[in-house]
């Protein structure tokens, strides 16, 4: 077997050699610099901000890496670059197949579509925003529980960019390029271009090889044009593809998880493209957006041997699936003055039109008889289509110079349709074709008073609704649909800024009723899994995150957030058995995150990270075996960052923690998460 680390060193030591490369810590050496805001209070209710420093100082190069750093938010992945991925903010979350999500998701104002489409690695980003609870009143795309947003940088006055490589262990090697700045006649750019690969992490006897190697190659440009001094016009496009190994699963009870036996190698390949258009105009009485956007997502095909052994062509279980989404989307906004007082407003209207596809065929072997077996399969082919229109609007107004109230509500009109076909090896098949349509109103009201310099409290109340849908990996029209989702969320909270301390902080405590809780459910004495819904959940915990500068040269921030998510009533009719006091699964009890930075004199720089995940639950009935102790991941970079260049040296779990990501109970296999890597950075701005 190969070694994890010498391939990647040698391509890590190239690098050093070459010594024209800068990593993105160059611009963090200015951002840390300065105590920005990591939790703001106004317009669009309560935020959690990261900047770029912070993302590069927790090392989060991926969605799931957010988990912790943002507090109450959490993503269950399966390694399959968001296939199959929850997404939880303070235990509201998406199912595994066809619900609505719970979190939305936008980056540069264009609307993403379902959860299995979200992108999985991070963009160069200028800010990540979390905004916690309900957030239908302020954006086009529905966020029942929260909104996670996106931005990119913007072009500078000046032509400039930053190259960037990386190599590593299991022969990681990256490259990024990212430029950015006017072209003349009142045009501008930004470029991002990025190529990422490294060897598997799961290594097959069988085979001969690791199986889960990963690649993805993809970029972004955008085209700015300002016509005149209020009138801007963007065009953005986005483009990239994945041509990956296997999705990460092992056996649970393995004495070695990242070794299988499997006489599959498998593959996840995807791809993506986005095309959009924005027009802005601003005008005394405020701002108008217009934003249009195109969106298809391929997965072509994902292919897993879900019984991870060599059992011969009779018993092999497999699962392929072809599946492709694609996304129409139009918004209208409207929005006060940045400095206007005391009224402060946004308002828009919304059409969305997603269009899902699929062919998905299981392969596994059935009994013929007393000790003989036969391979068996079942293919569903299906087409969903949900349009959604709605109107929005939130209002905020300076009650006195201390005190602000906040009230908005969205109005929605949600149609969706299934035609799905169900056929087996023996002949039988089954057909589902129905369509649904429903309005739905989720009001919303805050009030935020400061009461002493730098301390303001701030409560709110908000609804949030999920709209009903269908799963398309069911056989009938009475398992195939579910109802909406909805939940009364509530939150108090303290924010502080005190800048002579060089200090900030939050605290939130939230409790939530949430009433037909979507739910994952796999169907018995089938293949099929449905989505269904529980009668009540009760969700409730405390969120906190701070920053704090003590010194210069030294940069400290934290997040923790707990969440006690139960059913309150909930009886699981495929089981007969009544789930109440249970807990939901895939919402972790507790997350956190500990950013630590020191900046020496000359350039040199330290900085560590932990990102921690508490005690998670992989299915309804709580089973022992299918939960996830807590676990801690150490992060550590060491580097040198001066005027045009840097470099440095960064590991990754350097405890070897081994946890897992993601658990099937189905299956009897979880998704391992990454193990010990080391690697080499670095980069040139020019």
């Amino acid at each position: 077997m190969k070694s994890k680390y010498t391939g990647g060193w040698r391509v890590s030591c190239g690098i050093l050699a070459g010594a024209v490369f800068a990593p993105a810590a160059m611009a963090a050496e200015e951002t840390v610099k300065r105590l920005e805001p990591m939790v703001v209070v106004g317009e669009r209710a309560t935020a959690s901000v990261l900047l770029g420093a912070d993302l590069r100082l927790l090392q989060a190069n991926t969605l799931s890496d957010l988990s912790g750093a943002l507090p109450g938010f959490n993503v269950v992945t399966s390694d399959t670059r968001g296939y199959g991925d929850v997404i939880s903010m303070r235990g509201s979350a998406n199912t595994l197949f066809f619900s609505p999500p719970s979190v939305g998701m936008m980056v540069d104002d264009v609307p993403q579509g379902e959860v299995f489409s979200y992108p999985a690695g991070l963009l160069d980003l200028a800010q990540v925003r979390l905004l916690r609870g309900p957030q239908g009143a302020a954006f086009g795309r529905n966020g029942a529980a929260g909104m996670i947003e996106m931005l990119t940088p913007r072009p500078g006055d000046k032509p400039g960019g930053t190259l960037t490589m990386d190599g590593g262990s299991y022969d990681a090697f990256g490259a990024r390029l990212s430029t950015g700045g006017p072209l003349g006649g009142g045009f501008a750019h930004t470029l991002q271009l990025y190529h990422q690969e490294r060897d598997g992490y799961i290594n097959d006897p069988t085979l001969g090889r690791a199986i889960d190697d990963r690649s993805l190659t993809g970029g972004m440009a955008n085209l700015f044009w300002k016509p005149a001094a209020d009138t801007e016009v963007r065009l953005r496009v986005l483009a990239e593809t994945a041509d990956d190994g296997a999705q990460r699963l092992s056996l649970l009870g393995s004495p070695d998880p990242y070794v299988v036996q499997s006489d599959e190698p498998g593959c996840n390949d995807m791809e993506r493209v986005q095309v959009s258009l924005h027009f802005t105009k601003d005008a005394e009485w405020g701002r108008f957006k217009s934003i249009t956007a195109w969106q298809e997502w391929k997965l072509d095909p994902n292919i897993t041997d879900l019984d991870m052994m060599a059992l011969g062509p009779v018993f092999n279980m497999r699962s392929t699936i072809y599946q492709d989404q694609r996304v129409w989307s139009q918004e209208l906004r409207w929005e006060s003055p940045e400095e206007s007082a005391p009224w402060h407003w946004r308002t828009g209207l919304f059409w969305m039109d997603q269009k899902i596809g699929g062919d998905g065929l299981r392969e596994f072997p059935v009994p013929v008889g007393p000790g003989m077996w036969m391979p068996y399969n079942e293919r569903t082919l299906f087409d969903m289509d949900q349009t959604t229109l709605a109107a929005y609007g939130r209002v905020t107004y300076d009650f006195n110079d201390k005190t602000q109230i906040q009230a908005g509500a969205r109005l929605e009109y949600a149609n969706a349709s299934i035609d799905r076909t169900k056929t087996d090896a023996f002949g039988g098949s089954s057909t589902v074709i129905d369509d649904k349509d429903g309005w739905y109103c989720s009001p919303e009201l805050g009030i935020s008073q400061e009461f002493a310099t730098g301390l303001r409290w701030f409560a709110r109340s908000a609804v949030g609704v999920k709209p009903a849908g269908y799963s398309a990996f069911a056989s009938t029209p009475a398992t195939a649909t579910y109802d909406e989702e909805t939940g009364l969320n509530n939150e108090i909270g303290l924010e502080a800024s005190l800048p002579d301390q060089r200090l900030e902080f939050g605290v939130t405590g939230f409790c939530n009723w949430i009433h037909d809780y979507q739910v994952n459910q796999p169907s018995p004495m089938s293949t099929d899994y449905i989505t269904v819904n529980a009668d009540r959940v009760l969700a409730y915990g405390l969120e906190a995150q701070a920053r704090w500068r003590p010194v210069d040269a030294l940069t400290i921030q934290a997040a923790a957030g707990w969440v006690n998510c139960e059913y309150q009533d909930y009886f699981d009719v495929a089981n007969g058995v009544s789930r109440d006091g249970n807990a939901v699964p895939y919402v972790p009890e507790f997350s956190g995150s500990l950013g630590v930075r020191y900046d020496f004199p000359r350039g040199f720089y330290a900085q560590t990270s932990l990102r921690v995940n508490g005690p998670t639950y992989f299915d309804d009935a709580n089973t022992r075996n299918f939960r996830q102790d807590a676990y801690l991941v150490w992060d550590a970079e060491v580097g040198y960052a001066r005027d045009r260049y840097s470099i440095a040296l960064f590991g990754r779990n350097l405890s070897d923690e081994m946890y897992y990501t993601f658990i099937n109970g189905g299956i009897g296999a979880g998704s391992p998460g990454d193990p010990q890597v080391f690697g080499v950075r670095a980069a040139v701005t020019f």
